[in-house]
């Protein structure tokens, strides 16, 4: 059951990258997208890959299947914002870019992470859950300074921060059957932070309909 949390989580997730990509197949442009962001989703789903085989998701191959088409969708998202990149001229603040998230993300990975060792695969673990937290921030921010956001962008983020509290229900669980991995639960739920008041609005368009307008 736990292990299923977790999984469920990244098939989210995935199904949100399918969402952009048909956007950018139908637009044929990234306007509005941080390439940031889907750089900081490729090289975390890279990681996973490296650090996957040392958890109990070997346990099940519906692991290894989300493994593979998350990574593959990553990667084409990435090929994509650089294929259509002209085709926009907003990005993220400059200490909100890639090279500032990922330094950040591994030097929080070394200090914050399972376990008394500094070099461990649990590093990269950390690493990953760090990366994904801050990655969603490029987006946040290009969002902010946007007039009105485009329907299935929304959808995106939103779909991204429900994947992020299906595995926060998955830290909880493991918590409770004597597991604590702290550390990779407070970047889920700092993630979570970060994106709640654009949840907030998020909702109350789904449930009222109209423009989602997410200004500073």
């Amino acid at each position: 059951m736990d292990i299923f949390l977790f999984v469920l989580g990244y098939y989210i997730h995935f199904l949100a990258s399918c969402l952009l990509m048909y956007k950018i197949y139908q637009t044929r442009s990234i306007w509005g997208l941080s390439v940031d962001t889907q750089i900081a989703f490729g090289l975390s789903s890279v990681a996973r890959c490296i650090w996957v085989l040392d958890t109990r998701l070997v346990e099940t191959v519906f692991a290894y299947i989300e493994l593979v088409i998350s990574t593959v969708v990553a990667l084409v998202l990435c090929y994509l914002c650089n294929q259509y990149y002209h085709t926009t001229t907003k990005h993220a603040q400059g200490y909100f870019r890639i090279w500032v998230i990922a330094p950040v993300a591994l030097a929080l990975a070394f200090l914050f992470h399972p376990g008394d060792q500094w070099l461990s695969m649990q590093v990269l673990v950390a690493f990953t859950m760090y990366l994904e937290c801050l990655g969603v921030i490029p987006q946040l921010d290009l969002m902010r300074r946007m007039a009105e956001i485009e329907p299935l962008t929304s959808h995106y983020v939103g779909l991204l921060v429900i994947a992020r509290a299906a595995r926060m229900v998955f830290w909880g669980v493991l918590f409770y059957m004597g597991e604590h991995f702290l550390q990779l639960f407070i970047a889920d739920l700092l993630h979570t932070i970060l994106t709640a008041d654009y949840m907030y609005l998020w909702f109350k368009k789904l449930r009222s309909g109209g423009a989602l307008v997410y200004s500073i």
